[in-house]
């Protein structure tokens, strides 16, 4: 309990004193001395719950809140390498933020984020949960928003009304599951609902809350714009951790309802799955028609939390004995954090030296930064899932837990594996794109004077290639030691048969091999062809469709508005032109009445004595009737 504390409370501590900090380099060695504290205090909560088992404790009650926490493999295994890679960015920060103004302010807004980050992976329900999801979106919008300009403000605020947006769906879910009489709690299976629907609902509205942020399609559309515009260690953590607390609440939904187990909502797995596809192959699409270097990694997140997703929805499909899926899911989301991260980082260094980003202008870098180079093309071989490499061992994983779905004969199934293979062809074209275009061929731009990688940026660089090389050469020690803990604490039990995985089996190694040469081949064509300088059409951006929306809207809204108006004018002039009426036969019966009338004004009534006169005429007229019909 204890080092969970420290998890979350120091980095909002160390946010706290950062101000008597002045100078960039002393708030750097805060952001770096948090970030050690931070690994070491997972890797002992990873101790404890291998020691231990499983361990939940509550904070106590604070009214209707009660803050809860929970210890299990999953939670451990992206506690561990959200705060490795937070170190990583640490360090890299040192050097790369003697560039950037308002330093005081960003290093305050990364340190709450981590906390926050931790707060929602280590939470015991789904109430906790959403208290740090909200605090990481608000903090981590500073971040994206942190230049000021009038590009970084517009996507900060799609950034943070999309966060919002998820943690409304996120709140709605919640009360729909207290509602339908289960549980809130993280890491435990749904009991019976007392109300089915409430509680399909409930599941949907989970689905796309994580989605968003997972970056799921057609709620993706913060990711492209955000991440390019953010500074480089920002980009970093967004596209390798933040998008993981997507991934993450997308695992706990699919054990909330026993991977389908109890066919509570049957049709969750092929819903996932679809939209899982959706999300990798426009992801990949459009990362190939990119020339700027920071916007096509991120296509790469969506294609790549595609994958992920993907993953999920095999394993609901399975109802349970999808162990490829999930095992898949989670070690793609530890390998992209890993891969992704150096990515941005190395686009970062470039920056530094050439003020470029535009690939097309670059060219010949790698004899000013081999360092980078080497590492870039490390990360480049494992999110293209090149043998030997991390990213060949959760992409072989889940390759299968797509092809066990595929002997289903249902067409969305087998279609589902065929756009995996097409996916990771198009995957490794865009980075024999970034690669190609980036260090070899010409020099384009000049490299500042003075502008090299440096230790702090290189060592950043050189951690993450040197963890991306040991899982990939040791995949069943990974698997053993993180993965299965974490698939069974997600709810899969029988997984046994990944024992016995040969990840180097001679027909998988093919296979991937022709997928990274017809994607070579590809890029061939794409750059003769001038393919990848295609512009689509604007009326095909989800932007686009959104302002037909709301033009949409405002016109039914307009019009609404005009018929209000148009049958309210017409009511109130009819209104007035009777009362008038009214008015005229209540003087007739004033001055021309005579008898009683003489007495009564009928002008001076009021409407209480109006309709006891109406009741009593009423009555009267009523027993006179009766009368002489002699009833």
């Amino acid at each position: 309990m204890i080092w969970s504390l420290i998890l979350i409370l120091v980095p909002f501590l160390g946010a706290a004193v950062l101000p008597r900090f002045r100078d960039v380099r002393s708030q750097s060695l805060v952001g770096i001395g948090v970030g050690a504290l931070g690994l070491l205090a997972s890797i002992m909560n990873f101790l404890a719950f291998r020691s231990q088992g499983v361990l939940n404790w509550q904070l106590g009650s604070l009214g209707v809140f009660e803050p809860a926490f929970r210890l299990d493999g999953l939670s451990t295994l992206f506690s561990i390498f959200t705060a490795f890679v937070w170190l990583i960015s640490g360090i890299y920060m040192y050097t790369y933020m003697q560039h950037e103004e308002r330093t005081l302010s960003f290093y305050i807004f990364y340190l709450i984020t981590l906390g926050a980050v931790q707060g929602v992976f280590l939470a015991g329900n789904f109430v906790t949960l959403l208290l740090f999801f909200e605090i990481m979106t608000v903090m981590s919008f500073f971040w994206v928003i942190h230049r000021q300009d009038r590009e970084s403000l517009r996507a900060g605020y799609f950034y943070l009304f999309l966060g919002i947006a998820a943690g409304l769906c996120i709140a709605g879910a919640i009360a729909l599951l207290v509602a339908s009489g289960t549980t809130i709690e993280v890491g435990t299976g749904a009991i019976l609902p007392a109300n089915g629907a409430m509680f399909g609902w409930a599941v949907l509205l989970l689905v796309f809350g994580f989605g968003i942020k997972a970056g799921m399609v057609p709620v993706h559309i913060w990711l492209p714009m955000a991440h390019p515009v953010a500074p480089t260690p920002g980009s970093a953590l967004l596209s390798g951790i933040l998008i993981k607390a997507g991934a993450y609440g997308l695992i706990r939904t699919g054990q909330l309802v026993h991977w389908g187990l109890g066919d509570f909502v049957p049709w969750l797995g092929t819903l996932v799955v679809i939209l899982g596809v959706a999300t990798m192959l426009l992801g990949v699409g459009l990362a190939l028609l990119q020339g700027n270097a920071k916007r096509l990694l991120a296509y790469h997140s969506v294609s790549q939390m595609g994958y992920i997703i993907l993953g999920i929805g095999t394993a609901l499909v399975l109802k349970g004995q999808g162990g490829y899926g999930i095992s898949g899911a989670i070690f793609h989301s530890l390998n992209h954090a890993l891969f992704k991260s150096a990515l941005f980082l190395g686009v970062g260094i470039i920056f530094l030296g050439t003020g470029e980003l535009d690939l097309y202008k670059l060219g010949g870098l790698w004899r000013r930064y081999p360092w980078t180079a080497i590492c870039m093309l490390i990360a480049a071989f494992g999110i293209t899932g090149t043998p030997g490499l991390n990213g060949f061992i959760s992409k072989s994983l889940l390759h299968h837990g797509v092809s066990e779905i595929a002997l289903s004969a249902n067409p969305i199934m087998v279609w589902a594996e065929r756009f995996f293979n097409l996916v990771g062809i198009g995957t490794t074209a865009s980075f024999v794109k970034l690669m190609g275009l980036t260090f070899l061929g010409k020099p384009k731009t000049a490299v500042r004077k003075g502008a090299g990688e440096g230790p702090f940026l290189a060592t950043a660089m050189v951690l993450l290639a040197i963890v991306m090389l040991i899982i990939g050469v040791q995949p069943q020690l990974i698997m053993s030691l993180f993965i299965k803990p974490a698939a069974i604490s997600a709810g899969i039990v029988d997984l046994s048969h990944l024992s016995h995985l040969d990840f180097f089996a001679a027909p998988a190694v093919w296979d991937m091999i022709i997928t990274l040469v017809i994607g070579a081949a590809f890029f061939g064509f794409g750059m003769k062809t001038n393919l990848f300088h295609y512009t689509p059409p604007q009326w095909l951006s989800l932007e686009a469709a959104g302002r037909q929306i709301m033009r949409a809207y405002t016109w039914i809204d307009d019009g609404v508005s005009r018929v209000y108006q148009a049958v309210s004018s017409r009511l109130v002039y009819n209104a007035r032109r009777h009362y008038k009426r009214m008015m005229v036969l209540n003087r007739r019966l004033d001055f021309e009445g005579g008898g009683i009338f003489t007495v009564l004004n009928f002008s001076n009534l009021n409407s209480n004595a109006f309709l006891i006169l109406t009741v009593l005429a009423v009555l009267v007229l009523y027993y006179l009737g009766t009368y002489r019909l002699g009833v």
